[in-house]
Formats: structure tokens, C-alpha cells, sequence
């Protein structure tokens, strides 16, 4: 307790120090409070976001998970934000007393609302929010019965520098890249059925799973796939090498079946690193996939058939995959990289909350 005592009250003299050098050189000043660490999405949504928000002139900040109430008053007192952000309902001080009579900005990117501890909270949330930044279209429409000033901000992430592997040197193997495979038993199942119809047809290809991190789950999907060496599976890794992990994959995956409500929010989490990664890639049509992918830049679709045809097109035509995963990747900077989210984010601040507000 004295040691976790002693990081807080560091962290908060950090912060004045912060404040006092960097934050008076800057005009605008808004402070951030994410629901966790500098990981998932409150890295992608908070910190990376305040980090490019800051090079459009603004003094930003992000409040570490950790410290309490009385000092984040603390902070909001001595730094006099224009504007709070506060993400998602899921840290118990992310409320709308949080603001501490500050405007502030709602980010929410998961169908917490199905939650009945949460449910109430986002809807005081959304009430008192200047303005509510959603993370897909079916988000925004539920927070929208609650807040007339709703927009759609897709989660972005930073572009991996470098070359990808062309088409014609990458292995067949098809990717599947949910975090924890069998936890999603009716994509599981769409996902076998998939490769049954696939390899019935003649295609030789490897199957690869993600977040595969011990043996009884190894055991289990070697049952459901069938022969191991058709199917590989890799353990929980960091994003950098998870994204260096699909170089040498053909096909992406990402199948969303609706099993339970929550699924519902979902955006397009791992396609990011699919696209990053320069992997064409199939989906189903929900979330906003049909907003964002074009004919030339991907497959979305519900039919089961459509999969296998695609797949199968795509697996015995390299240069038709390097066609398709260079368009994607075009469109990836342009609307879903985190300069892409950034700018987004604080047009629909500057929109709603008069500039020379903000830079006062």
C-alpha cells in the first residue's frame, strides 16, 4: 500500500512537472481518462490518440488508470482542461462526475450496454456528454437515443514500417486470428466447416490459429481441425510480432456470428494487423465491415459458399492476392490508421466545442 502510495503521489508530481514545462508552450489543453493500461483499446483509443492530438497544438494528457478520485481532481484542478475524455464505462471512477464540471467527450467502442452493472452509467454518460464517439455505426446508433451528437470513429493503429512479403513468396496458409479461439464457438464451428469444404475440394493449405496457450486447447483444436500438420497454432504474442507473424499468410479470416449480444459491437480488431500485414481478407458482412471494404479490397460476405469460392480463387491466384491487399492497404492509411482515427477525433471536438474555446 505505501509503495503504490508513493508511485501515485510520484506520478502526480510528474504530471504538475509536465504541466509547468511542456503544457504552457502549448494552446488547448484536454485531459484523458482511459478505462486501463497502456494496452488493447486504451492504448489504441487514448494514448496513441492523445499523442497525435498534441501535434495539432493542443497540451494533452493521459490519467493513469490508477490514482483515485481525489487526485485526478487534483490534476483537472491544476491543469484546467478546456475538455475531459473519458473512455468507456469499464474503470469504476469513468463517470460523469469524473468531469468535474468540465465539458467532456464519451468514447465508447464495446456493447457494454449489455452489461446491467454498466448500462445505467453509459447512459448518464451519453446524457451529459458535449458529444459521444462511437466505435462502429451499431454503437452509435444505440448511444444516439441518448446524445444528438454521436459520430463513428474506427479504431486506428500506427503503420508498420517496412516491406511486406509479395504474394508470390508467401506460404498457403490461411489465417484465423481470434484472440482465444475457442471461446467463440459459433465462428469455431464456421471456421471448421470452412476448411472442411475447402480441403474436400482439393486445397492444400495450413490452417492458423492464434492465442492457442496450452495443451488442452492444442488438443481440442487438433480434434476439431483434423491433422496437425494442416494446422498450426501459436500462443499469445505482442502486437509488433503478431503483425510480423502474417507476412508469410495468404488469406485472413474473420467471421462474426452473432452468438451473443456483445458481439454485436464488435468493429474490426484483428483485420487491422490483417491489413497492416498486407493479407487479403474475408469477412462476414456485419459490424461496419461493408462500410469500409470495396469489391477490390476485400470479401464480405454471409454466404458460406462465397467463402469457399473466395478462398479458393485466392489461394491459387498470388498476384490476384497482392492486387486486392495493396488496395486494402491504401484505403488502411487513409481511413483506419491512427493519423486517420486522430483527425477524426478532434474534427468532431473542434465541431462541436469552438476552437478558441479549446485554446483558451
Amino acid at each position: 500500500m505505501q509503495k503504490m502510495r508513493a508511485l501515485s503521489g510520484r506520478l502526480i508530481r510528474e504530471i504538475y512537472l509536465y504541466f509547468t514545462i511542456v503544457g504552457s508552450r502549448k494552446t488547448g489543453r484536454i485531459v484523458f481518462f482511459p478505462w486501463t493500461a497502456r494496452e488493447g483499446s486504451s492504448l489504441l483509443r487514448v494514448y496513441f490518440i492523445s499523442n497525435e492530438i498534441s501535434k495539432f497544438g493542443c497540451s494533452t494528457l493521459v490519467v493513469p488508470k490508477q490514482l483515485t478520485f481525489f487526485q485526478r481532481k487534483k490534476i483537472v484542478k491544476y491543469f484546467n482542461p478546456a475538455l475531459v475524455f473519458i473512455q468507456s464505462s469499464r474503470h469504476s471512477l469513468n463517470t460523469s462526475e469524473t468531469a468535474f464540471g468540465k465539458p467532456y467527450f464519451f468514447d465508447l467502442d464495446d456493447a457494454d450496454f449489455y452489461d446491467d452493472n454498466q448500462r445505467e452509467i453509459i447512459i448518464d454518460l451519453c446524457q451529459n456528454a458535449r458529444g459521444v464517439i462511437a466505435g462502429s455505426a451499431f454503437i452509435r446508433d444505440w448511444c444516439a437515443q441518448y446524445n444528438d451528437n454521436v459520430t463513428v470513429v474506427w479504431t486506428g493503429t500506427p503503420v508498420t514500417l517496412g516491406l511486406r512479403p509479395h504474394h508470390s513468396d508467401r506460404r498457403p496458409i490461411i489465417a484465423w486470428a481470434q484472440s482465444a479461439p475457442l471461446g467463440y464457438r459459433g465462428e469455431l464451428a464456421f471456421v471448421r466447416d470452412l476448411v472442411k469444404r475447402l480441403r474436400a475440394r482439393g486445397n492444400l493449405f495450413t490452417l492458423r490459429l492464434y492465442g492457442v496457450n496450452n495443451q488442452a486447447d492444442r488438443e481440442e483444436l487438433e480434434k476439431t481441425f483434423g491433422p496437425e500438420q494442416l494446422l498450426e497454432m501459436l500462443p499469445t504474442m505482442p502486437y509488433a510480432k503478431f503483425i510480423r507473424s502474417l507476412y508469410d499468410v495468404s488469406i485472413g479470416l474473420s467471421p462474426i456470428c452473432y452468438e451473443s449480444e456483445f458481439s454485436r459491437g464488435k468493429s474490426f480488431g484483428k483485420i487491422l494487423a490483417y491489413l497492416d500485414a498486407k493479407v487479403p481478407i474475408i469477412c462476414s458482412d456485419h459490424a461496419d465491415h461493408a462500410a469500409f471494404f470495396r469489391p477490390e479490397t476485400g470479401i464480405v460476405t454471409n454466404d458460406p459458399l462465397l467463402w469457399v469460392a473466395s478462398a479458393e480463387a485466392l489461394l491459387s491466384d498470388p498476384q490476384k492476392r497482392a492486387r486486392m491487399s495493396n488496395a486494402a492497404f491504401e484505403d488502411f492509411v487513409n481511413r483506419l490508421s491512427l493519423e486517420a482515427a486522430a483527425r477524426r477525433v478532434m474534427d468532431f471536438i473542434t465541431q462541436t466545442i469552438d476552437r478558441t474555446a479549446i485554446d483558451r
